[in-house]
C-alpha cells in the first residue's frame, strides 16, 4: 500500500518521563493508567476512525469509550470481528485491506504502542508519531517505549538519529502534567504488506 489520500497513520503513545511505558514486568503503574485515562490524552484517540494496538496493549488497557480497536495477533486466519473488536493476522491479510474494512470512510488512524507494534509500523508506514509524557512520573529500570533507549539515549534521541523531526512540543494538561511531542520523518516511509509481529 502506498501513501494514500484516504488514511493517515498516526502513532501514539503514553511514557513518564523517562521515557517508560510499563514497569519491567510490563505492568502499567496506576498514576500512568491515570496519565493514559486523562481526558486530554483520550481526546486525542477520539479524534481517530480506528485504533490498531497489538494484543499485549488490548488486555491491558480497557476499552472505556468502545473505540473501534483492531488488535494485531496470530490466533485468527486473517480478519475476524469478535469480542473487544477487529482481531487481525498481518502475517495473512494486508494493511490496506484492513483498514477498508475497520474504517472504510477514511481518516487518521491510531497506532497505540505498545513497543513492538509502535516500532514495526515506524518502518511500515508510520509517519508521524505523537509521544505524550506523563511528567511528574519516572518508573525505575521499567520497559522503554523504543528498544534503542537506555539510561543515557533518550526517546529523542532514537527519534533524530532515526530521521525524525520534532515540529511541535506544547503542554496538553497543566494539571497532570501531560506534554506532547510530534514528531515527522520524511521522506514518507512506504508502508509493507510483508508483517512479522509478535505481539
Amino acid at each position: 500500500m502506498s501513501e494514500t489520500e484516504t488514511w493517515e497513520l498516526h502513532g501514539f503513545a503514553m511514557t513518564c518521563r523517562n521515557d517508560c511505558i510499563a514497569t519491567s514486568l510490563g505492568e502499567i503503574p496506576d498514576a500512568l493508567q491515570y496519565a493514559i485515562d486523562s481526558k486530554k490524552f483520550q481526546a486525542e484517540l477520539d479524534a481517530c476512525a480506528a485504533v490498531i494496538m497489538g494484543h499485549r496493549a488490548h488486555d491491558s488497557i480497557p476499552n472505556a469509550k468502545g473505540r473501534v480497536r483492531t488488535i494485531l495477533t496470530r490466533s485468527v486466519t486473517a480478519l475476524e470481528h469478535k469480542e473487544g473488536g477487529w482481531w487481525w493476522n498481518p502475517a495473512t491479510m494486508s494493511l490496506e485491506n484492513i483498514l477498508r474494512m475497520v474504517a472504510s470512510a477514511g481518516g487518521k488512524v491510531a497506532v497505540n504502542g505498545g513497543q513492538t507494534t509502535l516500532e514495526h509500523f515506524m518502518e511500515n508506514g508510520l509517519n508521524v508519531l505523537h509521544v505524550c509524557r506523563a511528567e511528574s512520573i519516572a518508573i525505575q529500570d521499567g520497559l522503554k517505549l523504543l528498544a534503542a533507549c537506555d539510561r543515557k539515549t533518550t526517546v529523542d534521541d532514537v527519534l533524530r538519529t532515526g530521521g525524525w523531526d520534532l515540529s511541535e512540543r506544547r503542554l496538553i494538561d497543566l494539571k497532570a502534567p501531560i506534554s506532547i511531542s510530534t514528531w515527522r520523518r520524511w521522506p514518507l516511509v512506504e508502508p509493507g504488506d510483508n508483517f512479522s509481529l509478535d505481539v
